[in-house]
Parts: C-alpha cells; structure tokens; sequence
C-alpha cells in the first residue's frame, strides 16, 4: 500500500519555496500518495489547493520565541492536528510526515510521533548554519532532501551516514516552457527586476549598477525599473534610497499571482540575488522564454548559459556592464544570444517537476519497506 504524504508548510505566501511545493502537490504521479497540506494560514497555497482539489488543513503553528515553550507548543500543535487529520487519513494506511523546510522541522517530528509515521525533511534555505541544522534536529528525520547542489554538499558532512541525503533540483512543468516572444522594441524599454526587498535577493546591488550606468549613458531615455517580488510591508523607496537616481524611473509591482503572463511583458528580466540554494524565479523566467541577466548563484549558471548574461553576485560593476550592453540589443538580437533552444533542452533534462516527483517517490517506497 502505496503511503499517504502529510506536506508541512506554514507560510503560504506566493515564494518560491510555496510555488515549487505547489507543483508537487499538484503533480499527476504525486496523486496516488494522496497528498494533504497542513498549514498555518491561509493565503495563495490555499487557494492553489482549492483550484486544483487537493486537500488542506489549517492550524495555527506555535509562535513562542523560547525553545522550551516552543517544544511544549509543538507537542499540542501536534495532538490537535492528528485530531484534525484523522478524518482525512485511511486508517492502517502507512503515512510520510514531509515538511517543506527546516524551520518547521519539529513541527515535522512532533507531528510524525503523534501520527507514527516516518518524517521526511526537504532543506531550501541555503544561509542554513550547522547551529540551524542541529537546533531544528534536522538530522532526526528518516530522510533528509537537499534543494541544490551547494546546499547538498554543505548538509552532506553534518548527516555523516546518520541518515539518507538526496539531491533535489527544483523545476518546472513542461507547460511552463513556452516560447520566447520576438517581436518587442529596438531597445529595452522596461526592464523587470525579480526577487524580493531582502537584502540577500541584491536589489541594492541593482540600484548602484543604475547608478553607474546613469553617468555612463548616453543623453536620451533609458528602460523603466518594474521590481517584482515581496516589499514585505516596507517602503522600498527608503530602503533602497531610490532618490539618489536622476534618469531611471522605478516602480514596485509587489507580489502578482500571474507570474508568467508578467515575465511575458518584458523583454528583459535581471535577477541580483547574492546567494540562492537553486533560483527558482530564475528558472521559471527563462521556462517563459524570457531573457534573463542573473547573478552566478545556486545553479542559475547550469540554465543560464551564456557569460554575457551572468555576472558575480554583489559586483555592481560587472552588473552595470551586462546591462549596457543587453538593453540596446533589438528583441531578436537577445534571444539569440541567450540561446532559448539549448536552455530550454536543459530545463526540461534536468529541471522538471516529474523528475524531482519521481525522486520522492522513490524515498517514499524505500521508507514504508523498511519500516513494513
């Protein structure tokens, strides 16, 4: 009997950890798992599961700030959400406990004990410290997954052998990879930048590269800045200190539900992040036939091909440069620089959705053998 899968996720907020998570639940071969959502709250995830049936539970995960009060937290958290999931679990029905990153990792286990069922952890955070691995016992899941390969390699001498690591790569479905779009302007007109107001997605990488590029343009007008991504209630005008800019005019969009059909009114996107784990809005925008400037972090580089449209994470400079050469190329001119045949080809060997199913899949069979 094939096991029921428990997927724990607090946050619900359209991100890339929630979005990749959303495909998992949602896959076809995922289906015979019966896949159920326990979550905290209610927003974009929840409303993903109610388009595409599949079932979700809510209850509020304990918020204590103090260790001890949190575990006492987490033991009736998960007392009232077996309570909860009786009704939707099959009774002598083997089940994985999956919870979708560490900070909800005793959740996981708390909730895995109060269940019987074997607790699967899938790490994606890639600031991750030994101190967060070892505080989350992350090592006291029956198997651990690791989002990316820098993530895997630095996780794989803290588990030592204690327990099963697996290499996942984030990915895409093959109706996301659509073709890119050759008509557009002789010259980028706006330019959209992705990511959040987190210092580590480099927005203020972005906003000195403008600055440089302001004194070295020529007279004449330059491309809008559309930012995209959570402003996380702040004014970002202030955090960035976007006053200092003379020529380019910004605007910040915040978070859109139709992320594609945004990627798809622009003829250029630039993701600055310092540092990633995979890069799953730099997967997704190339998926969309988007030419993309990325900083070289996580795998970006294993599906962004080409030098001129990468640069070292935290070098303005070199940002600056790739921008003044990508934003005066015709439509044409930078989809073929970019190579959307060949990044395509890799997208869909490496970075596909029913790869990373067939993987859990895998892990899920493996458990409920041994412990048969």
């Amino acid at each position: 009997m094939l096991p029921q899968v428990v997927f724990v996720q607090n946050s619900v907020h359209l991100a890339g950890a929630q979005k990749s998570l959303s495909r998992l639940l949602t896959a076809p071969a995922m289906q015979e798992h019966d896949p159920i959502l326990l979550t905290g709250q209610e927003g974009w995830l929840t409303e993903h599961c109610d388009e595409n049936r599949v079932k979700w539970l809510r209850v509020p995960f304990p918020a204590s700030r103090s260790l001890p009060a949190r575990m006492i937290g987490n033991r009736l958290f998960a007392k009232k959400a077996a309570r909860i999931l009786a009704h939707s679990l099959e009774p002598g029905r083997p089940i994985i406990v999956h919870t979708n990153d560490h900070p909800d990792s005793l959740l996981g286990l708390a909730l895995a004990r109060e269940l019987s069922a074997l607790p699967v952890l899938t790490l994606r955070t890639p600031g991750m410290s030994l101190r967060d691995f070892e505080k989350y016992h992350c090592s006291n899941h029956a198997h651990l997954i690791a989002v990316g390969d820098d993530l895997f390699h630095k996780v794989h001498p803290w588990v030592s052998g204690k327990r099963p690591l697996t290499l996942v790569h984030n990915g895409v479905t093959e109706q996301e990879i659509l073709a890119p779009l050759l008509s557009g302007p002789d010259s980028v007109t706006r330019l959209l930048v992705l990511g959040s107001i987190i210092p580590r997605k480099g927005w203020q990488d972005l906003m000195e590269a403008l600055l440089i590029l302001e004194k070295r343009l020529a007279p004449g007008p330059v491309p809008e800045i559309d930012f995209l991504g959570d402003l996380l209630g702040t004014q970002p005008e202030d955090v960035l200190a976007t006053h200092r800019l003379t020529r380019f005019k910004v605007s910040f969009l915040g978070v859109r539900k139709e992320y594609r059909a945004c990627l798809r009114q622009y003829s250029l996107a630039v993701h600055p992040s310092r540092s990633e784990s995979f890069g799953m809005a730099a997967l997704e925008c190339v998926a969309a036939g988007v030419p993309l400037l990325a900083a070289a972090t996580g795998l970006i580089p294993e599906f962004v091909l080409q030098p001129s449209f990468l640069f070292p994470p935290q070098d303005a400079a070199t940002l600056a440069d790739r921008l003044e050469h990508l934003i005066i190329l015709s439509a044409p001119e930078r989809i073929a620089e970019f190579h959307f045949e060949s990044v395509h080809q890799v997208v869909k060997d490496r970075f596909s959705t029913p790869g990373t199913v067939r993987k859990l899949k895998g892990i899920y069979a493996g458990l409920s053998s041994q412990n048969a």
